[in-house]
């Protein structure tokens, strides 16, 4: 029913702290990185396997043909502003389940129904004040323990609990939009409350086990009672007219995920991070309400709204999503904090990588390649794109790039090429890159990479966000807005040639003064430098590194992959034990190419 990969959900504090500790590239020190766990996902139509810079330290309501869906008995209470999260209603079970409704005919009889009361009105600023009074009141942990039978569930059998998608709620044939739900268990034990807004009156979605199929798990509606939802996914016919594929997901934390044409399921996004490897540890939001908005009739356009909190904050959130070649999602958040927090993460993303063409580290796989993104995409405030080839380093690695306004910033899957994975079930050559594009000045602060080494392609061990420079204090308000796009490449961002491989070998000392060394091979590709690679005798590769000697600079025509290769070799000074890589492409003063960059351990 779901797939996020099946990725570990957290790594111990003590085991990041002790990877810290050892990684000579870990500036400023470890703490709990959170990395979502995963199960898998099927649509109706089948299963679908974000000036040089400073350095680089290491359809209408009544059209619907959906569940009849009516508001519970504490609707009004859901929707005031200064009540606690209401969770759903307990009260409907499997013997009161939410019944479809035909095209024509009459709801059922009271008898099936679910508890009802009047709608309520809907105001968007209601999500806002809502976080804003429970930021002034005690944190409340919102995990629940489930019944027996569903957090015993493991991740294999909690797939195969599916949503009846003849139960979908919205009008597909009005809209092209369908809302499938998830059934609590295995982590999810957060009660989340779905609300659906229908000519602008709430409506909550009291449980119902009757409104999913239990499958193979030998579990049944009558076996448990719960309250709330795991999360939503949205449907809409991306690769045809006839079609129902995946648009967006929101399960688990605060985590969601959105597709576009011909794309898989891969990396995610976060409504936030707080102290994400920190020294405290990690403090883990969760999204506990969605307020979602029935698209009107021809309207390309689907509205989110969502109340989260966390232990030192809250937040509302809006997400205009619209679907596409590259679906884009439209973010605006007002975040309260209830105390200070000395790292907050805005517009956090999370992928995987395991491995790639630079074989720093081996593995016994037939794949040639293993990762859900294989580089970090920034575009500055001072307009210098640079590109940042990811790692699983041996040890807890974390860069920042310092910057001001920054421009956007994504993990992109720039690598296409099915033969270098030959992965037929995950397909990490058609999962999408996500590009972040800020609205507005951020001012002050930096980009951040995590990189935590893993073991195995279930862990989203890749993180990277914006970092404030100023922190948040206690009582504070900040609003934040962003956009981020479900892209391939990225090779529609800009019209400079892409850095498209980083190879890397180590060159031993062959005696005498001759000194070991580190071989880069880069490839670089696209735009105009086939224009410029008639008169290759001034086409000048700039390389610079910090603390190192760079020797034996080559730069060629590579006729296979089209472009140019910049060869090179790194050799360290023993004055330090890493070093800053930096490399781009210039015909005369013309940039031609982003900028490569990368740190190195000695």
């Amino acid at each position: 029913m779901y797939r996020f990969q099946k990725r570990v959900t957290s790594v111990s504090v003590h085991a990041l702290l002790a990877v810290a500790l050892a990684g000579f590239l870990t500036f400023g020190a470890g703490g709990v990185v959170h990395a979502q766990d995963s199960t898998a996902t099927e649509t109706s139509s089948g299963t679908q396997p974000a000036a040089p810079v400073q350095a680089e330290t290491a359809s209408p309501a009544a059209e619907s043909t959906g569940p009849a869906v009516t508001p519970s008995s504490n609707a009004s209470e859901q929707t005031a502003p200064v009540e606690p999260v209401a969770a759903g209603n307990a009260e409907t079970t499997a013997e009161n389940p939410v019944q479809p409704a035909e095209d024509g005919a009459a709801a059922p009889e009271a008898a099936e129904k679910p508890a009802v009361s009047v709608p309520v009105a809907f105001d968007p600023a209601q999500v806002i004040e809502r976080a804003r009074n429970l930021a002034k009141q005690p944190f409340e942990n919102p995990h629940r323990d489930l019944p027996e039978a569903l957090a015993n569930l493991s991740s294999d059998n909690y797939a195969k609990i599916r949503f009846k998608s003849e139960k979908a709620f919205f009008s597909q044939a009005n809209s092209g939009f369908a809302l499938d739900l998830y059934h609590p268990g295995n982590m999810y034990d957060v009660p989340v409350a779905i609300n659906l807004v229908r000519d602008g009156q709430v409506q909550a979605v009291p449980y119902s086990a009757g409104l999913f199929d239990f499958g193979e798990t030998g579990l049944s509606g009558n076996d448990f009672s719960t309250q709330g939802y795991a999360g939503f996914r949205l449907r809409y016919p991306l690769g045809n007219v006839a079609g129902s594929d995946e648009l967006a997901t929101f399960l688990g934390a605060s985590y969601f995920r959105i597709q576009g044409r011909d794309q898989v399921a891969g990396q995610m996004a976060r409504g936030l991070t707080v102290d994400l490897a920190g020294p405290s540890g990690e403090e883990i939001p969760v999204f506990r309400e969605f307020w979602i908005v029935a698209p009107k009739e021809g309207e390309r356009k689907i509205t989110v709204f969502a109340l989260l909190d966390s232990v030192r904050l809250t937040g509302a959130y809006r997400f205009d999503i619209r679907p596409g070649n590259n679906s884009k999602v439209d973010v605006s958040s007002t975040l309260f904090f209830r105390d200070r927090v000395e790292k907050i993460g805005l517009a956090p993303l999370n992928s995987m990588f395991l491995y790639g063409e630079q074989k720093r580290r081996r593995f016994e796989d037939y794949r040639g390649e293993v990762h859900s993104s294989d580089g970090l995409l920034i575009n500055n405030g001072k307009g210098e794109w640079l590109w940042r080839p990811l790692d699983n380093p041996a040890n807890l690695q974390i860069s920042s790039f310092l910057d001001e306004n920054p421009r956007g910033f994504g993990l992109l899957q720039r690598d296409r090429n099915f033969d270098h994975y030959q992965d037929l079930d995950t397909r990490f050559d058609q999962q999408p890159g996500y590009w972040v594009t800020p609205k507005g000045d951020w001012g002050k602060g930096h980009v951040e990479l995590v990189e935590i080494p893993s073991p195995s392609e279930s862990n989203d061990n890749i993180v990277a966000f914006w970092v404030p420079q100023n922190k948040p204090e206690a009582g504070s308000e900040l609003t934040v807005e962003y956009q981020i796009a479900a892209t391939q490449d990225g090779s529609d961002l800009h019209k400079l040639s892409q850095a498209t491989d980083t190879r890397i070998m180590h060159i031993p000392s062959g005696g005498d003064d001759a000194q070991a060394a580190t071989r880069f091979i880069l490839n670089f590709a696209g735009e105009e430098l086939e224009y410029y690679l008639s008169d290759l005798d001034n086409l000048q590769a700039n390389i610079s590194a910090s603390n190192a000697e760079i020797r034996n600079i080559r730069l060629m025509k590579d006729p296979e992959n089209g472009g140019v290769r910049v060869m090179f070799d790194l050799i360290g000074t023993g004055e330090a034990q890493s070093s800053n890589l930096r490399a781009f492409l210039q015909y005369d003063d013309r940039v031609l190419s982003e900028t490569w960059t990368m740190p190195w351990v000695f």
